[in-house]
């Protein structure tokens, strides 16, 4: 691909999506966009360019969702699913344990295995049959949504990631590939939605997954972008991003949770969404295994702020 039709694609990206691609994804976008030509039986990438220049607005829907396609794996970044499973979740259970009820948004799913992880590790924890367990996966690609809602993974998809035991416990072969159980996939929801479109959730999430998303964004739409997830959360709510991601206008809505890897709270409380009662230590359970920086001396039942619990 020539360097002109590398900066057309890119410009076109900014202009439709906000994003900001550099240099560095050259290879990433022309491997794409090199499997868009060879499937949709265009004779060369000069002749994509033309058609996109004529301003055909189904066609360039269909190259930035495949633009859009991330790369992903089961429980990526297994240091993260670790702390979400051993101490944020037992501390969220604790804390909603009277009204039974966990939401959780992943934001820029792709297809499926982030929502899936999480489904996995939720169900470890929280017992499903006794909490009402929306977890909602959304996308800016059709394609990437229609796999996830499929929920079958080939044997390369299915061992990226995935410990055997896993696997076994959460999959089942159907002769075409490895299907989600159904235990798990009734936990989950896929939706289609432009992080540049307005929010049409109806309640706010507990814990927001936006990881390896927010980068691809000007600086600008970045604080933008920072502003709309947190208006998307509950007060103390927790949102997860990438692995060395540097997001501008974060720090205006979050702070680092201490001694978590890419786990951000929510600052302040926008309102009291449960009042405050009598105060009840954890279970002893629940304090074995947790280092001090996450054990709490005890918890309220209303919905604090993760600072108020953890201790550095």
């Amino acid at each position: 691909m020539r360097k002109s039709d590398f900066d057309f694609l890119v410009d076109l990206l900014s202009r439709q999506a906000g994003w900001n691609f550099s240099e560095r994804e050259y290879f990433s976008i022309d491997k794409k966009i090199s499997n868009f030509i060879r499937e949709k039986g265009f004779a060369s990438v000069e002749d994509l360019i033309a058609e996109l220049k004529s301003g055909q607005k189904a066609l360039i829907s269909q190259v930035i969702e495949t633009l859009s396609l991330a790369d992903t794996r089961f429980f990526r970044d297994w240091f993260v699913f670790q702390q979400f499973e051993r101490y944020v979740l037992p501390l969220v259970k604790e804390t909603n344990r009277n009204i039974k009820k966990l939401r959780i948004l992943s934001l820029g799913c792709s297809s499926g295995q982030e929502v899936y992880s999480i489904a996995i590790a939720v169900n470890k924890v929280i017992p499903y049959t006794d909490w009402q367990i929306d977890i909602i996966g959304t996308d800016l690609s059709s394609a990437a949504i229609a796999k996830a809602q499929r929920g079958v993974y080939d044997q390369f998809e299915i061992q990226n990631g995935l410990k055997a035991e896993l696997m076994i416990d959460n999959f089942t072969f159907d002769g075409s590939g490895w299907k989600v159980n159904d235990n798990i996939k009734k936990m989950v929801e896929f939706r289609r939605y432009n992080l540049l479109d307005e929010a049409t959730f109806k309640e706010e999430f507990d814990i927001i997954f936006c990881r390896n998303v927010l980068r691809f964004f000007l600086p600008s739409m970045q604080e933008q972008l920072c502003a709309k997830i947190h208006a998307m959360q509950i007060p103390g709510g927790i949102l997860y991003i990438g692995k060395g991601e540097e997001i501008r206008g974060l720090t205006d809505f979050y702070g680092l949770v201490p001694g978590m890897s890419c786990a951000y709270q929510v600052k302040e409380v926008k309102n009291e969404v449960m009042p405050r009662q009598q105060e009840k230590s954890l279970p002893d359970t629940a304090n074995d295994d947790m280092p001090h920086f996450v054990r709490p001396a005890s918890l309220s039942n209303r919905r604090p702020l993760m600072s108020d619990v953890l201790r550095k």
